[in-house]
């Protein structure tokens, strides 16, 4: 069977394109490692375009209800006294994003596909890459051979299309690790994302209910080992002190996670007939919260344009994919650089401008108003 496009991972980025590609028609395969559907514990932030683009899979109404919404952010400097705040109210709407467990996305999205003819290949792993005249020749570590007219590569940040493409790639590390875990308290967290701008790095905290908290603290690399020792009550007194506001009651209640942070930019995110989206095409700083965003932002550009564009050869629509998202994607990656770096010299005069800068766009609405829609828009 030659299929339309045969989509390498399972993860939401993959299965939401895989969906919507199947929703207009056109025949598609699904591999992925692993054996059966994934499951993700990690809690992400939603943006009002990526609520539209899984409305229009008719599978935002059903995820919307385990979801956190949000209305406003507070960020500010510990190092400082500057301070902004975002609110739905600025822009006119009711929230400005909602928080929601990656496994309930994947878990629907998934359950969507069981209504149309999309293949799955569990357990099965991509090794080769061959080119035809009419179609790509996909060979998996058990023997099978599939035929497909495009590759679209979904399959995250150590992405085996991406090598067996040879993409070249643009990476480096951001010499920071964050520790994710979640955080109950006994106060109303009230739908409000918090970030400090901490001497370790940024830390972040997101409301998933009424009075709990998904923690991302992204620590710098020389002294993540200073923390990977501490006791959860140990560990709850320097979140305390360190955050810059009072947090009632906290505890924490989960198990504490550690990853490495590092970019990722593909230098190209299509080749021929070959196509990178989500954190196989790119990967930033989770700071602002916009990795799954920019992804999703993918997914609904490559859907328009193979409906758009049905008669066209992959490759000429790839090219016009990757002259819309690549852009984009390389403008999230800068201003993540410059976050990143502008929060972490520790230079007296850097940090007076700074909280300058934050207290400037607190009061000015319109400015707020363009950070807002950005966000947002992504």
């Amino acid at each position: 069977m030659n299929y339309d496009a045969m989509v390498i991972g399972s993860g939401v980025v993959g299965t939401a394109t895989a969906l919507g590609l199947a929703m207009k028609g056109f025949k598609i395969g699904i591999v992925d490692q692993s054996s059966s559907p994934p499951n993700s514990p990690r809690h992400l932030s939603v943006n009002k375009k990526s609520s539209k683009f899984l409305s229009s899979l008719e599978l935002w109404d059903e995820v919307v209800t385990s979801s956190m919404p949000y209305s406003k952010i507070q960020v500010w400097d510990r190092e400082g006294t500057g301070r902004i705040e975002f609110s739905s109210e600025d822009i006119n709407e009711k929230s400005l994003g909602y928080i929601i467990k990656e496994g309930n996305l994947q878990k629907g999205l998934l359950n969507r596909l069981q209504e149309y003819d999309v293949d799955f290949f569990w357990s099965e792993k991509l090794t080769e890459i061959r080119e035809d005249k009419d179609s790509l020749m996909l060979y998996l570590d058990s023997g099978k051979k599939i035929f497909s007219k495009s590759i679209l590569g979904a399959d995250g940040l150590n992405s085996t299309v991406r090598k067996l493409g040879n993409f070249k790639v643009k990476s480096w590390s951001y010499d920071q690790s964050a520790i994710v875990a979640q955080i109950y308290s006994d106060r109303d967290l009230n739908g409000i994302i918090k970030q400090s701008f901490t001497k370790y790095g940024p830390l972040a905290l997101l409301p998933i209910s009424k009075n709990q908290m998904t923690m991302i603290w992204s620590i710098d690399q020389e002294k993540i080992n200073d923390f990977v020792s501490l006791k959860d009550e140990e560990f709850i007194k320097v979140l305390k002190k360190e955050f810059g506001e009072k947090i009632y009651n906290p505890s924490i209640s989960s198990e504490r996670i550690i990853f490495p942070l590092k970019h990722l930019t593909a230098i190209g995110f299509a080749k021929k007939r070959i196509a990178l989206l989500g954190d196989a095409a790119h990967h930033v700083h989770p700071l602002a919260g916009l990795g799954l965003n920019s992804g999703l932002g993918d997914a609904e550009c490559l859907v328009e344009l193979f409906d758009s564009y049905p008669a066209i050869s992959a490759e000429s629509l790839f090219k016009k994919y990757n002259n819309e998202r690549l852009p984009t994607n390389v403008g999230l990656a800068a201003a993540m650089e410059l976050f990143k770096r502008g929060f972490g010299n520790q230079n007296i005069w850097l940090k007076t401008f700074r909280n300058s800068v934050f207290k400037l766009v607190n009061r000015e609405k319109d400015i707020k108003k363009i950070f807002i829609n950005l966000a947002t828009n992504l």
